[in-house]
């Protein structure tokens, strides 16, 4: 062991021995062994841990004594402080601002910090809170009030943090009585919205400690973060003790980081360990464009600071557009490797693809200055470029694309709609999009048009053609194009038109060419939420083949679907499938006139028709339909709960049936109504023909 690191301690324990007040042991202990807790070994950090629990007790003897005993170290100023600080305590007189946190890829709000205050109070504050509460004894009323204080405004003011999550911040060294502990925990279980508990790491902990502090918040379902991490006793060891889910590193470290080649390889460390061990990395304080940028290009999760959004009494929905826009920029140029060259659309300008390309653009932005005018984007045919468009927030205008080839990374759109957008997208010629589609917000209306083709090869892991990631909803998709939609994904799970959550899905006409190979993916609809399907004269072809699959309709949420004057082939290929409805929904309603059908299904358990695990209310009339499905517990029609509704009128039906399950032909479900038609079922072999 150096004789460095001896003569440090010895020096820090002659300086303890003449120190008097708490802060300042405490600032003076931070100060000293934050350095060296960085550098050494296990067996040295041992050491300095039990030599700071020693001197930690030495100076609680000397400064345990009564308030009034020590009022006397206090100078005018301060008592008055202490005065008012005693009466905020005892009136609860704290309030709470509210700070975003944003997320490094998309500047999207991920949660919100409560950072404490006494507003009515001028000149006190939260550093004279927590100092004369530690001088007279009360840090458990300051834990004590911020918790019940925090709780109870999320509980009576859920709907404004919009579903995210609230940082609290608690004092770990702090015990507070049981009965205390209780009332806390009781908040907690009926929280509304999602908490994450802030511990600072300004003191050691024994393990049990440890043990006792990980057990309490993680049986409520309560996520930890640590905050200052860089600072105090900070070192990696003891974020493995820990296990936080979150690690906040310190503004020290973040302070003019861009020009500090010694702070980069710190933070750089720091967020590889995090990333490493499953935890989020959150850059706090970033208060410039260039600590911003910087930290994104390092990989940090998550962003916090004056840069992307004050504090606020007020719970900010959105930070602004202008910092969101930067955020994605600079992730941009960390996947990219550099700097994105970005070019801004004027209105009504025809965009030439080859001579951007050439010059090195990846980006067209379309701002919302440009509102109601059109923009034409043009290549060539066969031509693929490397570039993608976005649009601004509130652009509402014509987008034309014109035998155009765009491209992105894999899990970044193509076309990035902007929220509160109506764009019409119109089509000439035959354009292309490589490795990702065309993402529309909730809050957002896209509408299909032209003459034209598009094809979209979907490439990335979890994928969607037109509409939303998988755990978004998508906003209202209208196709009223003439030409032919080709969507192809070879991938993990997605959905080729819609999303994850669902929304509505308007097929006007067109034609329409799916093919999706994939472990959970849906053509049409939704993979978990609910989806409401309108298709009127088009001609569809669909294929889908996986694990879990669905035609038309949604995986896991209820589906509300209705094909009229429309030609629809539909096979699906799968362990579980279902061809048109929902695979694992309560309910499914499906309307069916006046078509062409084809659904060809195989798989271990299927239905053709409804709802396979829920309720199905079915109405096929004056069509022809064509269906085969194969598989140990195949349906044609409703699911195994045998709760289902079936009405065909004026329907030339047409079925081969293959399965294990008994009873499934058309007159032995249960309260069938058959008005006219024709019926050929071949079931296991068996013919049955009949009129009515």
């Amino acid at each position: 062991m150096p004789d460095a690191f001896y003569k440090t301690l010895t020096e820090f324990i002659e300086t303890v021995k003449g120190l008097n007040d708490k802060i300042e042991y405490t600032a003076y202990r931070d100060r000293t062994l934050a350095g060296l807790t960085k550098v050494c070994g296990p067996s040295e950090q041992e050491l300095i841990e039990s030599l700071t629990g020693l001197t930690d007790q030495y100076i609680e003897s000397k400064t345990g004594v009564p308030s009034a005993a020590k009022s006397h170290q206090l100078t005018e100023t301060e008592m008055q402080e202490n005065e008012t600080v005693q009466m905020i305590l005892d009136r609860n007189l704290l309030t709470y601002h509210f700070q975003p946190i944003v997320r490094a890829d998309s500047g999207e709000i991920y949660a919100y910090e409560a950072l404490m205050r006494a507003e009515t109070v001028k000149g006190i504050s939260p550093f004279h809170i927590l100092k004369y509460a530690e001088l007279t004894g009360r840090l458990t009323d300051v834990e004590d009030l911020t918790f019940m204080n925090v709780l109870s405004f999320i509980k009576e003011n859920s709907s404004l943090f919009g579903g995210k999550a609230v940082f609290i911040n608690s004092l770990p060294k702090v015990r507070l009585p049981e009965d205390k502990v209780a009332a806390i925990e009781q908040l907690i279980r009926e929280r509304p919205v999602d908490v994450v508990v802030e511990m600072t790491e300004n003191s050691e902990f024994q393990e049990s400690e440890i043990i006792m502090i990980k057990e309490r918040f993680r049986s409520l379902g309560v996520p930890i973060a640590i905050d200052d991490f860089g600072t105090g006793y900070s070192n990696f060891h003891n974020l493995i003790r820990y296990s936080p889910n979150i690690v906040k590193i310190d503004r020290s470290l973040l302070s003019g980081i861009e020009s500090n080649p010694n702070k980069k390889h710190v933070v750089r460390e720091i967020i590889d360990f995090c990333h490493e061990n499953g935890i989020m990395a959150l850059a706090e304080g970033v208060e410039t464009s260039d600590e911003l940028r910087t930290v994104i290009l390092m990989g940090a999760d998550l962003i916090q600071g004056y840069y992307t959004a004050m504090p606020s009494p007020e719970i900010i929905k959105d930070i602004p557009y202008s910092i969101r826009a930067e955020i994605c920029a600079n992730t941009q140029e960390r996947e990219d490797g550099r700097r994105i060259h970005r070019y801004i659309a004027e209105k009504d300008e025809r965009i030439s693809l080859e001579y951007l390309n050439k010059d090195g653009y990846s980006r067209i932005h379309i701002g919302a200055e440009c509102s109601g005018s059109t923009i034409t984007v043009a290549g060539a045919p066969r031509f693929a470029s490397s570039i993608h468009i976005t649009t601004a927030d509130g652009f509402r205008g014509t987008i034309v694309l014109e035998n155009a080839g765009l491209s992105n990374f894999v899990e970044r759109p193509c076309i990035d709609i902007g929220k509160d957008n109506k764009v019409n997208l119109v089509l000439v010629g035959a354009s292309r999009l490589y490795n990702s589609g065309i993402r529309v917000p909730e809050s957002s209306t896209f509408i299909l048009e032209g003459k034209g083709d598009l094809s979209i090869d979907l490439g990335s892991a979890d994928f969607y053609g037109i509409g939303n990631d998988l755990s978004s909803r998508h906003g209202k998709l209208i196709f009223d194009q003439d030409g032919t939609l080709t969507i192809k994904s070879e991938s993990h799970a997605g959905v080729c038109i819609g999303s994850g959550l669902g929304g509505v899905i308007t097929l006007n006409r067109g034609r329409y060419i799916i093919k999706s190979a994939s472990s959970s993916s849906t053509c049409i609809g939704a993979g978990d939420g609910e989806t409401r399907v309108a298709i009127v004269g088009c001609d569809i072809e669909c294929s889908v083949s996986g694990a879990f699959c669905t035609g038309i309709g949604s995986i896991n949420g209820n589906a509300d679907i209705s094909i009229m004057y429309s030609s629809l082939k539909l096979s699906c290929d799968s362990q579980i499938a279902l061809g048109i409805g929902s695979l694992r929904g309560d309910r499914a309603r499906v309307h069916i006139e006046s078509m062409s059908l084809s659904v060809s299904v195989r798989a271990d358990a299927l239905a053709a028709f409804g709802a396979l695990y829920g309720s199905s209310e079915l109405l096929i009339e004056k069509s022809s339909v064509k269906t085969s499905v194969n598989g140990a517990n195949a349906l044609v029609f409703g699911g195994y709960n045998a709760n289902t509704s079936l009405t065909v009128a004026d329907v030339d039906f047409s079925a081969e049936v293959y399965t294990e399950m008994p009873g499934l032909l058309i007159p032995d479900i249960d309260g069938p109504e058959i008005k006219g038609g024709r019926y050929h079922i071949l079931y296991n072999d068996k013919i049955y023909n009949r009129i009515f």
